[in-house]
């Protein structure tokens, strides 16, 4: 049975990834970032090592609104941290998992060991994320934010030196190939879709052709070209329903917004349950996310989605089936195709009895994470890449 050395900076999917280790016998460590005071910080049963020092005083200032330049180098630093309390339990394991920009440091010194060093990317390859993002604010003017250049540079020498990469979607696999990485050393885990909230009382119909969007208002998540679609659809009676908080900068400032769009804050549990229920469709027009978990609860829901090439979508449904997909930065588009479930409440019905149905294919997280293991013991027996020492000396 194979040992890993597991690290994350956050709770999100990373505790059950390190819960289905334990399970299978494999978790020599967690190193987690994740904040020991939380309530929510116990985990029963995994090897759980502590390193959230920095990252606590990186909460702290993002509570107190510190600024950006301070909170920017306590996230800098508690990856570093993350890094150098791995090393230790890495160099007893075969396998160390790390979360991208959480690993070089080890990685370097495992150098020469049989410790085999795999990066876990959430999201695209950084430089196809930064490209990505340094368009889109120069099209809106704004400042060049995002990973600073020695997170960036660190990052790229991560993957450059890796034996392996696991990432959600095949989006995320494709980026990377694209920048050069050997296609068959990245895999693909994609998460569990759990299975909806047992439903209320059924929604009535009132004739409103309804499109729902949840997620953060911000210039990545691209709404701004959402709002200008939905100003383009035509029927008697349509609402834009934007479910999330807004970040500064939003993407939205000097947009118009059209009649009809519902700003609904921060919605959970019942009420965001009942919001996908009423919604015709979903929409997601995304720039770049390795693979969106709103697409799948929209699903669940069966509701009809139509998202961007770069939400990791067509690893969750089949374009023209359960929904649409459709470019990024493309208004028309995402106006066409609301249009065309607006004319045709046939064709909405199929795709929601669709996208119930493909709920059940996919999998929920047992599945991943049992491909998570069996992922991680195939990339140990393959053992370590015959040219790692180029990129990390």
């Amino acid at each position: 049975m194979i040992q890993v050395t597991y690290n994350s900076p956050n709770r999100s999917h990373h505790y059950r990834y390190a819960s289905a280790l334990a399970r299978a016998g494999c978790l020599r460590a967690f190193v987690s970032g994740f904040s020991r005071f939380s309530p929510r910080a116990a985990l029963p049963g995994v090897p759980m090592v502590h390193a959230d020092q920095v990252q606590n005083f990186y909460l702290a200032a993002l509570r107190f609104h510190a600024p950006a330049r301070i909170s920017e180098e306590l996230a800098y630093l508690s990856k570093l941290w993350l890094d150098r309390r791995s090393l230790a339990p890495a160099r007893l394991s075969d396998l160390f998992l790390f979360y991208s920009g959480a690993g070089l440091r080890t990685m370097r010194r495992l150098r020469g060991s049989p410790t085999v060093c795999v990066v876990e990317a959430v999201n695209s390859h950084v430089l196809v994320q930064k490209r990505i993002m340094d368009e889109e604010n120069c099209r809106l003017d704004l400042p060049l934010t995002g990973f600073p250049p020695r997170e960036v540079a660190r990052r790229v020498r991560e993957v450059e030196g890796a034996d392996a990469i696991i990432c959600p979607s095949h989006f995320v696999k494709d980026s990377f190939v694209s920048e050069g990485f050997p296609a068959d050393r990245v895999h693909v885990v994609p998460y569990g879709i759990p299975p909806p909230e047992p439903a209320e009382a059924p929604v009535a119909n009132d004739g409103t052709f309804r499109i729902l969007y949840v997620g953060q208002l911000s210039p990545r998540k691209g709404v701004r070209y959402l709002l200008d679609a939905f100003a383009r659809v035509r029927h008697p009676k349509k609402e834009l329903v934007l479910v999330g908080p807004r970040s500064q900068p939003s993407g939205l400032e000097g947009a118009a917004v059209p009649e009809g769009v519902r700003f609904a804050g921060v919605l959970k549990g019942a009420e965001l349950a009942r919001a996908y229920r009423e919604a015709s469709v979903f929409v997601l027009p995304t720039l770049e996310e390795g693979l969106a978990l709103v697409l799948g609860e929209s699903l669940a829901h069966g509701t009809p989605v139509i998202a961007t090439v770069n939400s990791g979508g067509a690893d969750l449904f089949t374009d023209g089936v359960e929904g649409f997909l459709v470019p990024i930065r493309d208004p028309e588009a995402l106006a066409y195709r609301m249009q065309q479930l607006a004319d045709d409440p046939a064709l909405r019905e199929q795709m929601s009895q669709a996208a119930l149905a493909r709920l059940q294919t996919l999998g929920g997280w047992d599945r991943t994470e049992q491909l998570l293991v069996e992922t991680l013991k195939q990339i140990a027996s393959a053992g370590r890449r015959s040219n790692f020492t180029t990129a990390t000396s």
